[in-house]
């Protein structure tokens, strides 16, 4: 019985690429993508605007936002050349919940709310906008340093969230707008 399960797999390992190229499958980044231009390199053409809150401060949100998508849209840019130009601005929502019967709150919920648009720079128009969520849930516990920390943290994995999903958007929108010229 040993025999056969080695062979199935060394038949699948076979056919998965097969059924995949078969079905019309295109990467989004690198050599193979549509148009043979790399996404990565129209996307490094994308400058990003300085992210702040809705009232229009900078915190320290404002600097992980800013910062993962720089270090996940235009790793690869350059000075000069932008085509388009990212902004954003959020808002963070904190609710507590779990109350105890001394009326203190157990555990902590935080939003993240990103909207974004991508601007042409030549048109000096929007041609795309939306709206990155992220929520996360944290214990609160006696200590202050504790729950400053796990707030910090938290605060991370939002951006971090926010940013895959402003990422993953703009990267499809620009892959479709290859694909359409």
């Amino acid at each position: 019985m040993r025999p056969q399960v080695k062979m199935m797999m060394k038949l699948l390992g076979l056919l998965v690429p097969l059924v995949v190229s078969s079905c019309g499958f295109k990467p989004m980044y690198g050599q193979n993508s549509v148009n043979g231009t790399g996404l990565a390199q129209v996307m490094a053409n994308i400058k990003i605007d300085p992210i702040r809150n809705v009232v229009g401060r900078q915190e320290r949100l404002s600097q992980l936002l800013e910062n993962n998508l720089r270090d996940r849209i235009s790793p690869l840019s350059k000075a000069g050349a932008s085509e388009y130009v990212l902004k954003a601005n959020f808002e963070v929502e904190e609710r507590g919940y779990g109350i105890r019967a001394d009326e203190s709150v157990t555990i902590q919920n935080l939003k993240l709310s990103v909207r974004f648009s991508l601007i042409d720079i030549n048109s000096d128009k929007a041609v795309m906008d939306g709206t990155a969520r992220a929520v996360v849930t944290y214990d609160l516990v006696q200590s202050d340093f504790s729950n400053k920390t796990a707030r910090e943290t938290s605060l991370t994995r939002l951006a971090e969230e926010a940013t895959n999903q402003v990422v993953t958007r703009v990267g499809t929108f620009l892959s479709n707008m290859q694909k359409a010229s």
